[in-house]
């Protein structure tokens, strides 16, 4: 099992899962909706888990260069049953999301042809696949949101969200330029280069920054969530930008970006707090 668990990638899961939850909370969701919660949290978890095998199953030559250890290009796992455990994990997601409430459904279940389409056409236009994977992340808290019945108060973590979603994909799209390039996928990096990437990488997680100030001096958060946001955020975020100006190795690419994944859920914490 431990090829198909790395094809599902844990951590996103892990991730996806916490996020949901915690946008289910954030939107004053009740110990009396807990159910659905959790069954949101883990439809959606299930379904992003399998927009990453999908994405696995179409990207496996692009992945024979840049991580060719990963479970299809080194032959751990068959194309045909990846495609079987990408059904059944999305399967089981739609399942889960049927438990929530109507509208929480629909997100769900158009969510799933918006990741196929991703993966298989959008992933190599400039910088639109990045921002589809950005609203596709976003949407987890509008999912979540909408499962207990206030999507108005995901909006702002849905935002947030969006934003370092979109900086973090035109860094992972850095980091596989070479697969990328070899195989003729039209990424960002690949048609502008590899600077004017950066700047675009730049340009979403400074906005990030900006935009963590709004719900504060507006009085949406308190002094708690400006704290948090700011030592938390803010700063790593100054600190990746600066590290990705001094060094564009693959090494370090993957590091930020890894990084930026558990930003995210800081930026959280701090919505929570405050």
């Amino acid at each position: 099992m431990k090829p198909y668990i790395t094809l599902a990638r844990p951590v996103n899961f892990i991730i996806t899962a916490l996020s949901i939850f915690v946008s289910c909370i954030l939107a004053g969701g009740t110990q009396s909706q807990i159910l659905p919660m959790i069954f949101a949290s883990l439809g959606g978890a299930l379904i992003g888990s399998g927009g990453m095998v999908i994405n696995d199953i179409l990207d496996i030559e692009i992945d024979r260069i840049n991580k060719p250890d990963r479970p299809l290009p080194s032959g751990a796992v068959a194309r045909y049953d990846a495609l079987m455990f990408f059904g059944a994990l999305t399967g089981f997601g739609l399942i889960m999301s049927a438990y929530t409430t109507r509208s929480a459904f629909i997100i769900a279940f158009f969510a799933v042809p918006v990741i196929v389409l991703y993966s298989k056409v959008l992933k190599g236009t400039p910088l639109l696949g990045n921002i589809t994977v950005g609203a596709l992340t976003g949407l987890a808290f509008i999912f979540g949101g909408a499962t207990v019945g206030n999507i108005r108060q995901a909006l702002m973590p849905a935002l947030f969200a969006f934003l370092i979603n979109v900086g973090r994909e035109i860094v992972k799209d850095m980091e596989d330029v070479e697969g990328d390039s070899k195989n003729n996928a039209r990424t960002f990096p690949v048609k502008y280069g590899m600077k004017n990437a950066g700047i675009i990488a730049t340009t979403f997680l400074v906005i990030v920054i900006g935009s963590t100030f709004i719900p504060f001096f507006c009085g949406l958060y308190g002094l708690k969530y400006f704290i948090t946001v700011n030592f938390g955020v803010n700063l790593v975020l100054v600190y990746l930008i600066i590290s990705l100006w001094k060094d564009q190795s693959v090494k370090n690419l993957n590091r930020i970006s890894n990084i930026l994944k558990w930003d995210m859920l800081v930026g959280l914490i701090a919505i929570y707090l405050g």
